[in-house]
């Protein structure tokens, strides 16, 4: 374990989108630096992360090679509490799996406030997913199996600081954030429905009630389905390390079926009955694991798709034909999770 990491602040990425960044006009100026100090070898391919299909890029990762190895560049442009670089390192430090394992890091430069940047160059993992969109049956039950060995062996300590407020009240700090998001990219978004906003504050009063007296739980933050890769040797590499924090119960079980039913929205000409299969192949497998009346499971399903319906479901282009469905599936889904909970 680094040397006071346990003083580290957990990250809050999706907030950060009101720190601005202009790393998509410094893309190229910003690879050539780091090749110039590290050796990296650019092969011109680029990936960006933005904020929920907004033109404000946080990241980019570029493919290379690196003292004749693979490797990606990933650069971070915008400042974190607890940057990737020490994240990466804490949970290699504490983790006891065999088989899951973080990206090997070949050369860092730590962020400063001067470069506006930080920079990882690591192993390419390659393409192999656990999951792939669609799935199957296989995939999603493999997918859990990997990912009770993360709860069971990759979680022995935490490295970062336990927010100091309760569930409750960090939901309704961060869904007035989200909201603010949601109204800033999507000031007039055509499959926003007048009633949603009333709908959502309900929603979020109901959480903030239900988690009275719930414990945090220390957890990867960001396993979606493609968080999971399989390298060669057989190991899983975890990405997204970014997000390693203090979260609600089960909200780490959620997070990948959430991502892969608007991921779907992507595959052409897919139908209605295809979504929904999809659907039930993760929900049949969350719930025979973690138990259909599990009420801690019930409410991460609900805080998901009511932040579906704020602003993940709007990130769907609205002229792809399957959005309007999964925006109001969204909604419903919500009404229903509500009333049972």
């Amino acid at each position: 374990m680094g040397k006071n990491t346990i003083n580290k602040k957990q990250n809050f990425i999706a907030e950060s989108y009101f720190q601005g960044s202009d790393l998509d006009k410094r893309i190229e100026q910003i690879v050539e630096e780091v090749s110039k100090e590290t050796g990296f070898v650019s092969n011109g391919i680029t990936r960006t992360s933005s904020w929920w299909g907004s033109k404000i890029i946080g990241a980019f990762h570029r493919q290379g090679k690196y003292q004749g190895k693979p490797a990606v560049l990933k650069v971070q442009g915008v400042k974190p509490n607890t940057s990737e670089i020490e994240m990466i390192e804490s949970f290699e430090a504490q983790n006891k799996s065999r088989l899951i394992r973080p990206p090997k890091l070949y050369t860092t430069i730590p962020w400063s406030d001067k470069r506006k940047y930080e920079a990882l160059i690591m192993e390419d993992v390659g393409d192999k997913k656990i999951v792939n969109v669609p799935t199957n049956s296989d995939e999603v039950k493999r997918y859990f199996e990997i990912f009770r060995e993360y709860r069971e062996k990759c979680r022995n300590k935490a490295w970062l600081l336990k927010p100091d407020v309760s569930i409750g009240k960090m939901i309704k700090i961060r869904f007035e954030k989200w909201r603010k998001s949601s109204w800033e990219i999507y000031p007039n978004h055509p499959l926003r429905k007048k009633g949603d906003v009333k709908l959502i504050d309900r929603v979020i009063k109901i959480l903030t009630d239900k988690y009275q007296g719930v414990e945090w739980e220390f957890q990867h933050g960001h396993l979606s389905d493609s968080d999971f890769y399989e390298v060669p040797d057989g190991q899983i590499v975890v990405l997204s390390n970014l997000y390693w924090s203090w979260r609600a119960p089960f909200y780490d079980a959620v997070f990948a079926y959430h991502w892969h039913i608007y991921h779907l929205a992507d595959i052409k000409d897919i139908s209605l009955e295809k979504i929904e299969e999809q659907r039930k192949l993760w929900l049949d497998k969350i719930f025979e694991l973690f138990g259909k009346d599990n009420r801690l499971l019930k409410l991460a399903l609900l805080e998901r798709a009511v932040a579906g319906l704020n602003l993940d479901a709007l990130s769907l282009d609205p002229k792809v034909p399957i959005a309007k469905y999964l925006v109001e599936k969204t909604r419903s889904n919500v009404v229903e999770l509500m009333e049972i909970i």
